[in-house]
């Protein structure tokens, strides 16, 4: 009989270095890493440009009229025929999700991933966040802005990180009982924020 897989769901704030904590996990513990990548698998598997996709995931927005701008990719017949909107996007990520946490040991980032995996036995969820002055100065660094435009990015992207994830989910981004564990990445580093949640997970999956 198989091995029964195991899954990580990590969401994180932006600036949090939550995306590179997700990475190194994967590394030390062999999982698949799925993030920006879930996208053009969900994009291959309904047979759509994977450009329909991009940066729409995570934002709660009704996409008829996002679509509409790319019927040439798609064919005007096709688009009405389908009656392609956000919740039909939404259950073609959550079909890929599950289906890839059925066949291997994984991670995934964002997405809302540990609402669609909640009733997966093996299923570790953690959000990373960390000190606004942490963030500000990461986001700022990273993307080459001032520190006040990075605190205006950073705060709207919450908003649509809240706004998509507590449309699809029962509970609340970025809220403690959501999660099996919160951890601030400005207490113990990135390292030793990476090691605290792999004893973490490891302990779960004993």
């Amino acid at each position: 009989m198989p091995q029964e897989t195991f899954a990580v769901c990590l969401g994180r704030q932006i600036g949090s270095g939550g995306h590179t904590i997700a990475l190194e996990i994967a590394k030390k513990l062999n999982l698949h890493f799925y993030d920006n990548d879930l996208i053009h698998l969900a994009a291959a598997e309904c047979g759509f440009n994977k450009e329909l996709f991009e940066h729409k995931d995570e934002e709660r927005t009704y996409l008829r009229s996002f679509f509409t701008n790319f019927i040439p990719f798609i064919g005007q017949s096709d688009f009405y025929r389908n009656q392609v909107d956000e919740e039909s996007l939404f259950a073609i990520l959550s079909q890929t999700i599950k289906e890839l946490s059925e066949q291997y040991n994984s991670i995934f980032v964002g997405r809302c991933a540990e609402y669609i995996l909640r009733h997966k036995p093996k299923m570790t969820s953690i959000f990373v966040c960390a000190d606004m002055p942490d963030r500000i100065s990461r986001v700022s660094n990273d993307q080459h802005i001032t520190p006040e435009a990075a605190r205006k990015l950073i705060l709207a992207n919450d908003k649509r990180r809240a706004s998509f994830h507590n449309f699809y989910s029962e509970k609340h981004w970025g809220e403690a009982d959501t999660y099996d564990l919160c951890i601030n990445s400005s207490k113990l580093g990135m390292e030793g924020t990476v090691d605290f949640i792999i004893d973490f997970i490891q302990q779960r999956i004993k």
